[in-house]
């Protein structure tokens, strides 16, 4: 029986401590809410946390400036370089998702489960015309590698530009389009690309004349410069002339330089007939007088009929040229120039006529040029095909010169 009570002692000892404990922690739980008003903390907070923020970023900042500075210009770019290599990796590794095939070949195109590989295109491409897109990488490169691109290249070809423009009209873009090119920047590149490749073409000339064409170049080809004065009958009609009435102007103009030569045989002086006669107004007024020139300076038949002349002599017939009818009269003669002075101008002549005489000048020039940068075809089908196309465009039936 004590037994019994002891534990029931114990048992309501143990209920009265736990309800003590309750009272306690409801006590507790009570007193927290009354210690925390919410508005006063939020104050707190709120002033502690910013002036916290401010001081903090301000020595970030600083450490972040005075790291910065210490930084080489070789360190800040050896770590641009870094960053944009891990974009890169990044890019690539986004694009290449799904864009190659079980062998690794990248997909170009895919359509109703077929796909276009890259190795397929290529191959394609290659056997359409693979060697010509390759030779033109090539020759740009060299070209813009052997010769700059001068402000004289970029107005030749802006002139030319607008030259087009001018002459087309609104038939201009239908002319960009017709020739494949897509606008004026691409035709100004293949225009100063152009420029290049006659700055090629006239190196490669010089390079191979020999002394020996340029001493027979001298002694058939290079003269004194002449003076020269003359009458001109023009032939000159309206652009819709008839070839009837091209004809009639022609038969008359003839017959009048005919009717002058006739006064000068019967001792008419030169001068006045050309101030009375003469159609040339920049030279009537001065007696017909052209001043001095030398080869090249005048249209080819005029040039050649007055060289034939003695000093003080004229033509007794006509010279026919595309501005009509001369009378010609040679009025001096200079001594010829020396072979060392005149070398400047035998090469520039030399030039042109090659030019003039062989159509496949310039593709030779660039077969040199690529064989001094050690061009090497490395496919063989690329190389056929340029081989193939260099036997081809050398062997083209070459012009025989006037001169």
């Amino acid at each position: 029986m004590a037994e019994k009570k002891n534990a029931k002692k114990e048992t309501t000892a143990k209920k009265t401590e736990t309800k003590k404990t309750a009272v306690k922690t409801n006590s507790k739980k009570t007193t927290v809410k009354k210690a925390e008003p919410k508005k006063e903390v939020k104050k707190e907070v709120k002033v502690v946390d910013t002036h916290e923020i401010k001081k903090n970023k301000t020595k970030k900042e600083c450490k972040l400036v005075t790291w910065f500075n210490s930084l080489t210009l070789e360190q800040i770019i050896i770590g641009c370089t870094i960053i944009i290599a891990i974009l890169l990796i990044v890019l690539i590794s986004v694009s290449t998702k799904n864009t190659k095939t079980k062998n690794g070949d990248d997909i170009v195109i895919s359509v109703d489960g077929k796909t276009i590989t890259a190795n397929e295109l290529y191959k394609e491409l290659k056997e359409q015309g693979g060697q010509t897109v390759a030779i033109n990488l090539i020759d740009e490169y060299i070209l813009n590698k052997e010769y700059k691109t001068t402000d004289e290249m970029k107005k030749a070809a802006e002139s030319t530009i607008e030259n087009y423009k001018n002459t087309y009209g609104d038939n201009y873009e239908s002319f960009l389009e017709y020739n494949g090119i897509k606008n004026d920047a691409a035709l100004k590149e293949l225009l100063i690309k152009n420029s290049k490749l006659n700055n090629v073409t006239e190196d490669y000339i010089k390079e191979n004349l020999t002394e020996k064409e340029m001493k027979k170049y001298y002694e058939e080809n290079i003269f004194g410069d002449i003076e020269a004065k003359h009458i001109l009958i023009s032939t000159e009609l309206d652009e819709d002339a008839t070839d009837e009435e091209k004809e009639a102007k022609d038969k008359e103009a003839k017959a009048k330089a005919e009717e002058i030569i006739k006064k000068l045989k019967n001792g008419e002086d030169f001068s006045k007939l050309a101030k009375e006669y003469s159609d040339d107004e920049g030279s009537k007024e001065n007696n017909g007088s052209l001043g001095y020139f030398n080869t090249g300076d005048m249209v080819e038949e005029f040039e050649k009929a007055a060289y034939a002349l003695d000093v003080n002599e004229y033509t007794t017939e006509p010279v026919k040229t595309t501005y009509g009818y001369h009378i010609i009269m040679k009025t001096g003669q200079k001594e010829k120039p020396s072979y060392k002075k005149s070398k400047d101008t035998i090469k520039e002549k030399l030039v042109e006529t090659k030019k003039e005489e062989d159509s496949t000048i310039s593709v030779k020039a660039m077969i040199a040029l690529r064989k001094k940068y050690k061009m090497t075809i490395k496919d063989k089908t690329v190389k056929s095909d340029y081989n193939a196309y260099i036997k081809t465009a050398t062997t083209t039936t070459t012009t025989t010169s006037s001169n």
